[in-house]
């Protein structure tokens, strides 16, 4: 992902010198969820452009990537996944007796919708698009 560019960030500021702290605040509160909905279309896109998707640890039954963001938010999140729908949850894997097989178990998948606060969202996103791109990169498209 990293570009021989100088990021935008690090181009000259716009002058909020006459604006107050609780505006400010305001314009934050408002990039940041405008990032997120921007990574999530983009999240969104590159999951429907990997096909198949992946099973989880290898599994035929469990579509969904890991989401391991380099840092890591406060709260544990538990297993957070990336599904083919572009959408970040946490993944329940449980097991049940099952029939007479050899391993004698099913596995049950539950994924529950996490309810992230916007900043740790965009971090998970971003591990997410990471995730996408590099494994769109191995396959070659």
């Amino acid at each position: 992902m990293p570009s021989s560019a100088s990021p935008r960030y690090h181009a000259p500021v716009m002058d909020l010198s006459e604006t107050s702290y609780e505006k400010l605040q305001e314009i934050a509160s408002a990039s940041l969820v405008e990032t997120a909905i921007r990574l999530r279309s983009v999240l969104v896109e590159l999951a429907s452009r990997l096909q198949p998707f992946p099973g989880f640890m290898g599994m035929v039954s469990v579509q969904a990537l890991e989401v391991d963001p380099a840092f890591r938010p406060e709260a544990d999140r538990g297993c957070v996944v990336l599904l083919p729908t572009g959408e970040i949850c946490q993944l329940n894997l449980g097991v049940l007796p099952g029939p007479d097989t050899e391993r004698g178990v099913d596995h049950v998948e539950e994924f529950l919708e996490l309810d992230l606060p916007v900043d740790e969202y965009i971090v998970y996103a971003t591990a997410g698009v990471n995730l996408l791109v590099e494994e769109l990169r191995r396959r070659g498209k």
